[in-house]
């Protein structure tokens, strides 16, 4: 296994920002060509997290077909009600013993076992917490709010 790639961030609220996932497919193919990233750790939680989610699928269905896509759940239900595509998935432990913070569990996982997150932080929420906590793991947050000013 090559390098990991996580999404990490903020809902959107009205609708997703113009531009949004044309940046997260061009980080996407960078991080490929560019780093080695070969394996992405995907949630279904909010909206960002949900459009990357199937923006990596697409990739993955007619660019990439050698990526590997792990859903990362934070509970069982959200396994039980999954449809999309996934190589695998993974469930940490923390987040099934914390049925009240089992999403912030499952993002500390994803923070402490990514090489890269492309992220979208506008409003410096939680996601942004998860984003610190990334980077101070040596992870390489890749800040997209900031390039849709």
């Amino acid at each position: 296994m090559g390098k990991t790639c996580a999404f990490l961030g903020n809902d959107y609220g009205l609708g997703q920002p113009i531009g949004l996932m044309d940046k997260v497919v061009k980080q996407i193919r960078r991080l490929i060509t560019d780093e080695g990233v070969d394996t992405f750790l995907v949630g279904e939680k909010g909206s960002y997290e949900i459009d990357t989610y199937h923006t990596i699928i697409n990739l993955k269905n007619k660019e990439f077909p050698d990526i590997h896509i792990i859903l990362v759940i934070a509970n069982m239900q959200d396994l039980n009600n999954h449809t999309e595509y996934f190589d695998e998935f993974y469930y940490p432990p923390e987040a099934e013993n914390a049925k009240r913070w089992c999403i912030s569990k499952r993002n500390n996982w994803i923070a402490d076992n990514t090489d890269f997150v492309i992220a979208y932080n506008k409003y410096q929420g939680r996601a942004y917490g998860f984003c610190k906590r990334a980077q101070n793991q040596g992870a390489t947050v890749i800040e997209l709010a900031e390039m849709m000013k």
